[in-house]
């Protein structure tokens, strides 16, 4: 019964919501070795699809932490980049912000394009999680708690998330949520950010597949 449902609000969510793409993020990805101290490169590329990256225009690019429902700012790699005039920036990593984890992702905010669903948040695109080793900082209960969220998921995202494996594009799903978050630090400074509704950044016919694929398994 609520595989079933879930199926419903998943198709409905494709449905009623527009597909927004743009900002495609190549790198990081899932299998990216990163490292603390050393430089990290973010690249990406334009999709083709609405918006455009022209449309997206400048942009701050962080690293983040956290989940769904609660993503945690953990650092700025740049604070403003058109990401129509070039498509990679490098910066290093501070291993102060955060311990030796898996659960980072590098997250751009559009500093001009609102989402079109929903005005009052930005433009947004998310990297896929990845792990970054040597880190010196600690994560205090508040992170913890926002990155174990993401092990936590309800069944429904779980099948998104899955279907998603292996695509920046369609990862931006750990994005899925407009709920606001309260506000959480590490050792270091970080802050927490609300995020897109779920249509925003998985693109329709991903939950339209995912909905399928839960029906299959209530059959």
């Amino acid at each position: 019964m609520f595989a079933s449902a879930a199926s419903y609000l998943l198709i409905a969510a494709a449905a009623l919501q527009p597909v927004l793409a743009g900002v495609y993020i190549t790198s990081p990805v899932a299998g990216t070795t990163a490292i603390g101290g050393q430089v990290l490169e973010v690249k990406w590329a334009d999709d083709g699809n609405t918006p455009t990256v022209a449309s997206v225009g400048p942009c701050s690019v962080d690293i983040y932490t956290g989940s769904v429902n609660n993503q945690v700012k953990l650092q700025n790699l740049a604070a403003s980049v058109d990401v129509s005039k070039t498509s990679s920036i490098s910066a290093t990593i501070d291993p102060s912000i955060g311990q030796d984890d898996s659960h980072y992702f590098v997250r751009f905010t559009s500093l001009s394009l609102k989402s079109e669903s929903n005005s009052q948040y930005p433009y947004q695109a998310f990297s896929a999680m990845f792990p970054i080793s040597s880190m010196t900082g600690t994560f205090n209960a508040s992170v913890l708690a926002a990155i174990d969220a993401s092990n936590t998921t309800s069944s429904s995202t779980a099948v998104v998330s899955a279907a998603a494996s292996g695509s920046s594009k369609a990862t931006a799903g750990l994005a899925a949520s407009a709920s606001a978050s309260k506000s959480a630090t590490t050792s270091g400074s970080s802050s927490t950010s609300a995020a897109l509704p779920l249509a925003d950044v998985v693109p329709a016919g991903l939950l339209l597949a995912a909905a399928g694929f839960v029906s299959y398994l209530v059959l």
